[in-house]
């Protein structure tokens, strides 16, 4: 390496030097700590032929569907050199942080940039805090080495252009063969190799009369110098096809928990798309708040153009497309790659086609920053060309290295991560989520507990809270509300092991404690025989966390009350309890034939039906609300639905009064109240 690159590489290590102590932390724990895959002797070909999170099958059946074998190979092979402690992990990302640092700056010179903007685009990569969230974490990684496969790739082919031998020639493009490969099994995104290596060579490309070697960008002989290309797409799509099961994409996501862009009307979705990308670019110039969890409330989706980072996003796509039109018409097709490079990298993470797991996250941002680092280097130094230029250019790396450095120490441990998480967005679900599991692992059990509720006040669907939750009241003795919350966690993700085991023991000493009770009403609804009773029965089975048993007696005594209304509707309720949604729903459609003017079992259908979303369900919903609006046109739970299929059909304006109406005449402290007013929130800005 040239000094160049020198410096860059050691502005990256001290600027990351103090995460060598920390832990492991938040994904590191079940990708790397216990990850049996990483642990456990003999798992090599498992890594290549299992997903990232098989590990968690059993928890989460709709777990994120990803393949990064490269990855959790290097987490593997550290873990086999120097055992399970944290500290040689992280060494070697801060190593390999400062190696993609060092290839910035070569690949700013392959380019024809300047050593000065070479150096200083290699230096705000190094040091930029944004980064703090990949070099910090262990599974970070897998961006790290997602941008050096990448930047390897484009270097080695634009040294196989010119060779002076086919052997050469050949050396080079094997290279750029196993770095394409490196980058795509590292992580999802360094797919992106492909058309950045076909961008590399068309605007990289001179025409022979401006050029010895080069041949012409536009000629069939493009095609032949990137045919070398399909060998590794070819070998890693189809590990993936293997090791995903069928499958070559990722599921979408399930929830506005997951992604504040499910359900968002396609007006919405488009400035979403743009509110992300102004606020990736917003994090680069401002890294003042940076999170390990951006879920609702930590990210409200745009609902007006004229939200600051919806014009963000518009006046960079404007700025980059108009900067890049010129540099082309003066044929400066270097500022061109560059401005196109940023927008190929980002796309894979843009939520513009297809809804990924995450809406926002600053290590995303990792590879593209690559190619932003270098736009604004030539931008800055344009400016900056005077001696106290450099000074100030120099104080602003300081201070962006400080506030690396102090983010770095918030990544000590899962306790500070997600305190620091709860601090910047005290009412953002997943920030509440981590916090009160931390909180409740360690023995806060009153701070748990209102944590985890006020996040299921924002999602009442969210399996992880009700999950811990349910543990949090078992270890205090709380059996009834254990056994709530984990029915619902076992309700929503059925069978997995530690929360059926938990509900188990809870419902033992639930039992226990109820048995006289269950035992009188068994023997009243032995004497009545009446649906009544048996009801009342059916209940009290399901609060002790009898699922299975009610259900038996449901089948049971089917058909003596299947005629009743109240009886189809326990049913309904009780198959619910256990994820049977096809059949709940039939159940529910039986009750109402059985009592069409009854609202609450309308309303319950309708939302079943939103949850399912199958063939004409959408539409019965709507049918549903309706009939229920013209019934009881001012009961809360009947608002609620209405604003939920009305958000759905991108009314927002109709569903926040409609949310609002449901608030009137409620207390302001009353939990319903609360829960009314975050879902209102979850609609937008």
């Amino acid at each position: 390496m040239m000094r160049g690159e020198w410096v860059a590489a050691a502005a990256a290590i001290i600027a990351y030097a103090n995460i060598l102590p920390n832990d492991f932390c938040y994904d590191d724990v079940p990708i790397v700590q216990f990850n049996d895959l990483v642990n456990e002797p003999g798992q090599w070909l498992s890594i290549w032929t299992t997903d990232y999170w098989s590990q968690s099958r059993d928890a989460s059946p709709d777990r994120d569907l990803l393949y990064r074998p490269l990855a959790v190979t290097s987490y593997r092979v550290v873990r086999t050199i120097a055992g399970p402690h944290p500290l040689a992990q992280h060494a070697l990302n801060v190593l390999l942080h400062a190696v993609v640092a060092a290839l910035v700056v070569r690949l700013c010179r392959r380019i024809g940039l300047s050593e000065m903007v070479s150096l200083a685009a290699g230096l705000l990569f190094a040091v930029h805090p944004i980064h703090s969230e990949v070099v910090a974490g262990v599974v970070g990684r897998a961006d790290i080495l997602a941008a050096m496969g990448v930047l390897l790739a484009l270097l080695s082919h634009h040294r196989s252009m010119p060779a002076v031998s086919r052997s050469a020639m050949f050396v080079w493009r094997v290279a750029a063969a196993l770095s394409v490969f490196v980058a795509m099994g590292a992580k999802e995104n360094g797919v992106c190799v492909l058309p950045l290596i076909a961008l590399w060579d068309a605007l990289q490309t001179k025409s022979p009369s401006n050029s010895g070697r080069y041949p012409a960008w536009w000629s069939w002989g493009t095609l032949r110098r990137l045919l070398y290309l399909v060998l590794p797409t070819a070998g890693y799509f189809a590990l993936r096809y293997y090791a995903l099961e069928g499958h070559l994409y990722q599921r979408p996501a399930l929830t506005k928990t997951i992604n504040v862009l499910v359900d968002a009307p396609p007006w919405q979705h488009v400035l979403g798309v743009l509110q992300l990308w102004g606020m990736y670019w917003a994090k680069t110039f401002w890294p003042s708040v940076l999170c390990v969890n951006y879920s609702i409330n930590a990210v409200r989706l745009a609902t007006n153009p004229l939200d600051p980072h919806v014009l963000l996003g518009l006046l960079v796509t404007v700025g980059l497309i108009i900067a890049a039109a010129i540099a082309w018409r003066k044929n400066v097709r270097t500022f061109a790659l560059l401005a196109a490079a940023v927008v190929v990298s980002y796309a894979p993470t843009a939520n513009a086609f297809v809804l990924v797991r995450v809406f926002f996250a600053e290590r995303v941002w990792y590879l593209p920053s690559v190619f932003a680092c270098v736009l604004i280097a030539i931008v800055v130094l344009r400016i900056l060309r005077w001696r106290i230029g450099k000074a100030i250019g120099i104080a602003l790396l300081f201070v962006l290295a400080v506030r690396g450095w102090v983010r770095n120490t918030e990544w000590r441990n899962n306790g500070t991560l997600y305190a620091a998480a709860y601090r910047d967005h005290p009412d953002a679900v997943g920030c509440l989520q981590l916090y009160g599991q931390w909180l409740a692992d360690h023995g806060a059990y009153d701070e748990a507990v209102d944590l985890l509720n006020r996040a299921i006040e924002i999602d009442l669907g969210y399996t992880d809270a009700h999950r811990i939750l349910g543990q949090a009241h078992l270890r205090a003795g709380q059996w009834p509300l254990a056994v709530h919350h984990l029915q619902l966690a076992d309700m929503q993700v059925p069978g997995h092991p530690p929360t059926v085991a938990a509900l188990e023991r809870a419902g033992i000493e639930v039992s226990r404690i109820e048995q006289g009770e269950l035992s009188r009403l068994l023997k009243a609804a032995e004497e009545r025989k009446g649906v009544e009773s048996e009801v009342a029965v059916i209940r009290k089975m399901r609060e002790m966390g009898m699922v299975r048993e009610a259900l038996d007696r449901l089948r049971a005594g089917d058909s003596y009350f299947s005629s009743s209304a109240a009886w189809q509707s326990e049913y309904a309720v009780t198959l619910v309890y256990l994820n049977d949604l096809d059949r709940a729903i039939d159940r529910y459609r039986r009750a109402i034939d059985l009592a069409p003017n009854d609202v609450q079992r309308m309303v319950e259908l309708a939302m079943l039906l939103l949850e399912r979303r199958k063939g004409n369900d959408l539409n019965e919903a709507w049918e549903l609300s309706t009939q229920a609006s013209r019934l009881a046109p001012d009961a809360p739970h009947v608002l609620i639905c209405r604003a939920e299929l009305l958000a759905l059909h991108g009314d927002l304006r109709g569903a926040a009064a409609a949310y609002q109406e449901a608030m009137r005449g409620l207390p302001s402290e009353s939990e319903q109240r609360r829960a009314i007013e975050q879902r209102a929130k979850a609609l937008g800005n």
